[in-house]
């Protein structure tokens, strides 16, 4: 008898897990109130923690199952697993309307070349300087941290100005407590304002508060 190689062993056990995906999906497309009733593979989904992560008027999963799907480098036939789905939602935060595109290996040479191009000198700018805000959180805020905040705040990169208001829910002094409520509350309401400032950092400020502790 000849034995299988770890390479055909996982070609075996990926395309169990395809078929598998498959077999449950069309399961609950046939049968609805399946949805009612745990079956293998199914993972249940925190709600109440996804819905402080995502801005979003559609329906948030009740439980994770396997996706199948084709690497979009590549062409090969993958399974972004229900604990992975899990993993990407709840502990990376990642958007809810967000799903796998590219297989394991492909993310890999991506990130590969990535970490490449930010070995440059000045490359990952932004990142250096994220990095530097998030850094103030560990320590209570002195005058030169609130004055490098409130410099991140006004200036033009949104992107630090999301990590400054997270660095000020870490901290969770009084002071920074009334301020991201006075961003949520200032949230435009309706359609109004989509791609805004002051919609993105209200959401920012509700999602720090919904992590923080206040302070004295």
């Amino acid at each position: 008898m000849k034995l299988k190689s770890n390479k055909q062993r996982r070609a075996e056990i990926k395309q169990q897990r395809i078929a598998r995906a498959e077999r449950l999906r069309a399961q609950l497309r046939a049968a609805p109130d399946a949805r009612l009733h745990p079956v293998p593979g199914m993972v249940p989904a925190d709600r109440e923690l996804l819905a402080r992560h995502n801005n979003t008027y559609g329906l948030l999963p009740e439980f994770y199952l396997d996706r199948a799907f084709t690497c979009r480098d590549c062409g090969a036939e993958e399974v972004w697993t229900a604990r992975q789905q899990q993993w990407w939602y709840e502990v990376v935060h990642g958007a809810i309307d967000s799903r796998a595109v590219r297989c394991l290996a492909c993310r890999r040479a991506r990130r590969a070349e990535h970490d490449r191009a930010m070995a440059h000198e000045g490359a990952n700018r932004l990142g250096v300087e994220a990095a530097r805000l998030r850094a103030l959180a560990s320590a209570p805020p002195t005058a030169d941290a609130l004055a490098q905040i409130e410099a991140a705040l006004q200036g033009k990169w949104w992107s630090l100005r999301v990590v400054a208001i997270q660095v000020m829910g870490r901290w969770g002094g009084a002071a920074q407590v009334e301020r991201l409520q006075a961003w949520v509350a200032a949230r435009p309401t309706g359609g109004k304002g989509w791609a805004t400032w002051e919609r993105v950092a209200a959401d920012a400020a509700r999602n720090a508060l919904a992590d923080c502790k206040v302070t004295a």
